[in-house]
């Protein structure tokens, strides 16, 4: 909506960059969550960090190897994740690798171990983004996150990687203990000169799954994401682009397509077509998770399943597995999608929203994702059939199998 393509395109959750439909297995965003160890005791963290790591936590050797075959799979990018991963010392020897072996690599921080000496290492490694977790100002920020000053060392790490030419993402998960935070956090990336804001709505799973009674509700949510658009523009239109995206609920997607609809209609086809290129939720497909221990998820809020480790098998191998019934469902996920989801006019945008969610709310892996947010009425207009949809997915995504 404001003319402008996402510099750091590779690290979306989707598809956009998939010019090629093929029969080959599809490449995913790999998320490496390096360690289970963290310095901060978060409310929300969908990792349910602990003090320490797990100790059989995979070697820097077998993590070296894992890069390799990243590489050699031709994943768009990995992301080193935790936990913290800065509390695992070689962590910056494992990004240097995948820089080396020419891996996009970017790494998810709370910032609070980003000391000059180590803003200076991540930059000399070629690192060009790191995302930093913010929860709110800083109050707020420090009560969330179990740490009186964590605010203020966070901006502190902002400012190092900034004046260093790494470009930073502030990562704010929102709820309703935070949502009027909003437009303070847009200030502060403004002032601080952020280069994306991505905005999290809070996933059932880890520790998050006892805030689920502080998730906004729907008219709450459309009440954020007014207000995220319309601060989006007015930084654009004063000469001051920040990049902003949100992640974890795809219903996002059929809301902006309202909303530029009912305001700017002339763009509709273009942001149209950009929000069906990437899909909407690509869990078990263009979006992937690999724990401390080796095992590989089907995205970083579903711990509780996995499809095999790389201890034993290769990443290549278990990600381009035909038998695994939820990679299956996952890819070819329409048809098992309730009739709610699968009548809707927004399935091209929204692929059916977050599994896990769904399943932590409902009980059932296939059921109605509770974050949706979209009423009735919008759903519902000119929605295609079940048959048509079927032929459309079949087009735009990479088949399951040869």
């Amino acid at each position: 909506m404001c003319d402008q393509v996402a510099g750091n395109e590779k690290l979306r959750y989707g598809h956009a960059n998939s010019s090629e439909k093929s029969n080959q297995p599809p490449k995913p965003v790999t998320v490496w969550a390096v360690t289970k160890a963290c310095n901060l005791h978060c409310v929300h963290c969908y990792a349910s960090a602990t003090d320490g790591p797990d100790p059989n936590e995979l070697t820097h050797a077998e993590g070296i190897a894992l890069l390799d075959d990243l590489k050699a799979f031709g994943v768009p990018a990995v992301l080193f994740s935790g936990g913290e991963p800065l509390v695992r010392p070689d962590t910056p020897e494992l990004i240097a690798h995948a820089v080396k072996i020419g891996l996009p690599a970017t790494l998810s921080t709370n910032g609070l171990l980003i000391d000059d000496a180590m803003a200076d290492r991540l930059a000399n490694l070629g690192l060009k983004y790191i995302g930093i977790s913010l929860d709110g100002l800083a109050a707020t920020h420090d009560k969330l996150r179990g740490e009186a000053g964590a605010f203020e060392r966070t901006l502190a790490a902002i400012d190092r990687c900034k004046v260093r030419g790494i470009k930073v993402g502030v990562r704010f998960t929102v709820h309703a203990l935070n949502h009027t935070e909003l437009d303070g956090l847009f200030d502060l990336c403004l002032t601080h000169h952020v280069d994306r804001l991505c905005m999290y709505h809070l996933a059932y799973a880890g520790r998050g799954q006892g805030l689920a009674r502080v998730d906004l509700t729907g008219p709450q949510t459309r009440l954020v994401m007014e207000r995220l658009i319309n601060r989006t523009r007015q930084c654009h239109q004063s000469g001051r682009p920040l990049e902003v995206l949100t992640v974890g609920n795809s219903a996002d997607a059929g809301f902006v397509l309202l909303w530029t609809e009912r305001h700017m209609p002339e763009k509709y086809e273009a942001v149209k077509k950009r929000l069906e290129g990437t899909g909407g939720n690509q869990s078990g497909n263009f979006i992937a998770a690999i724990d401390p221990v080796g095992q590989v998820h089907y995205d970083q809020f579903s711990w509780h399943y996995h499809c095999g480790n790389i201890r034993q098998q290769p990443f290549s191998a278990i990600w381009s597995n035909p038998a695994d019934q939820r990679l299956k469902q996952l890819r070819d996920r329409v048809e098992y999608l309730p009739q709610r989801c699968q009548s809707c006019q927004f399935i091209g945008v929204c692929n059916g929203n977050l599994r896990s969610r769904a399943e932590q709310a409902t009980g059932d892996w296939m059921g109605v994702d509770p974050a949706c947010y979209l009423r009735p009425e919008e759903r519902e207009a000119l929605a295609p059939t079940p048959a048509e949809l079927v032929e459309s997915f079949s087009a735009m995504h990479m088949p399951f199998t040869d």
